[in-house]
């Protein structure tokens, strides 16, 4: 196979997060991956995922702790200079209750810590209410993914992705309604 593009890793963040011990195996891990690919396989762009919204220090809304943009992860793009591109999942509906919260440079910031081609591998805002009665609904959505389109403009990522088609029902909300069609 000769894909164009292969991802290594789901947030990586988190993995950091749990185990710097692991994260740095899997540093390693890419590495040697990285090489083995582009040895059979030189067009294929290889990238690993990071949860851009622990990344940014926001932990408030829905994660339950507070946002503090001085607690965060960028520096983790530097164990990837070998990376092609470097991709993010993104849902700020879990920190702000409407798109329209959601400032102007939530998106283009990343340019400045990437320095290369990005991409959002998924991405998605909730159509129910959820826990706690977090704020959401259809209207919401689709004024997201507008925002979306229009706040990640700028930005020129070599794709993007809504994390799913269909609510997912296996997953805890608001995951559970992040479809962009619901079930029936």
């Amino acid at each position: 196979y000769q894909p164009r593009y292969l991802g290594l890793g789901v947030d990586a963040d988190a993995l950091y997060a749990r185990s710097p011990a692991d994260f740095d195996k899997f540093v390693k891990l890419f590495d040697r991956t990285y090489d083995a690919v582009k040895a059979v396989s030189p067009g294929t762009k290889i990238f690993t995922v990071f949860q851009l919204e622990k990344m940014k220090g926001l932990n408030g809304g829905l994660y339950g702790g507070a946002n503090d943009p001085s607690k965060n992860l960028w520096f983790l793009l530097d164990k990837f200079p070998r990376a092609d591109l470097i991709a993010f999942n993104t849902y700020p509906g879990m920190i702000y209750k409407s798109p329209s919260d959601i400032p102007a440079d939530y998106f283009t910031g990343i340019k400045a810590h990437a320095g290369k081609p990005l991409a959002i591998s998924g991405t998605g805002w909730q159509s129910a209410e959820g826990p706690d009665g977090w704020p959401g609904s259809e209207t919401q959505q689709a004024e997201y993914v507008q925002a979306f389109l229009r706040l990640t403009s700028d930005l020129n990522p070599e794709f993007s992705a809504w994390g799913y088609l269909y609510d997912p029902t296996a997953l805890a909300e608001p995951f559970n309604s992040m479809g962009l069609l619901r079930s029936d």
